[in-house]
């Protein structure tokens, strides 16, 4: 498998486990609950590569990629979720984006996505048969009803940080990624 298929395929995989917006369903929605008043609202995370592509004469192409999830939350139990992936193998870039909406159940510590639309959408600049944009199937939004946990904290990985964050986690607290408001 050449490195840009494998690149796709990661990038594909990580978004198809993530997961966000348009495309319509027959499906009933799954009624929501509201949120705890301090999850309402829009909530960022995102992080990018420290590796660096430079051509032959020195010139910067460009980062080898990054992520980029959004959460929003309203008061009446609805969500929407953005995923956006890039990868960068020197001039071909693979950019991915999902997008959910739907109804949202929280419960305590966790809160559980039930998508009643979604779309894929792809772009490589260097192999065209990899860019599409599409809605997502019934099946595949049955598949995205995914439990997170959550909670406030500092990050770990900085005691400096003065910041309190919005932590959510998708292996019941083994792995965190940390969420600001805009």
């Amino acid at each position: 498998m050449s490195m840009r298929s494998t690149l796709l395929a990661s990038s594909l995989a990580w978004v198809c486990c993530v997961t966000l917006l348009s495309g319509c369903s027959d499906d009933e929605e799954t009624p929501g609950t509201p949120p705890p008043s301090e999850l309402e609202g829009d909530w960022r995370f995102g992080t990018i590569s420290f590796t660096n592509f430079f051509g032959d004469q020195g010139q910067y192409i460009g980062n080898a990629g990054g992520v980029a999830v959004a959460f929003d939350f309203d008061k009446s139990g609805k969500f929407k979720q953005q995923v956006y992936i890039n990868q960068r193998d020197y001039n071909c870039v693979t950019q991915t984006w999902t997008e959910m909406e739907g109804t949202a159940t929280f419960d305590g510590a966790t809160f559980t996505t039930h998508p009643s639309k979604g779309r894929f959408k792809a772009s490589d600049n260097c192999i065209s048969a990899n860019n599409f944009d599409r809605s997502m199937t019934a099946d595949e939004r049955e598949n995205r009803n995914v439990t997170y946990t959550w909670k406030f904290g500092k990050f770990e990985g900085n005691p400096d940080d003065p910041k309190t964050y919005l932590m959510i986690s998708q292996d019941q607290g083994q792995n965190w990624n940390y969420f600001q408001r805009p």
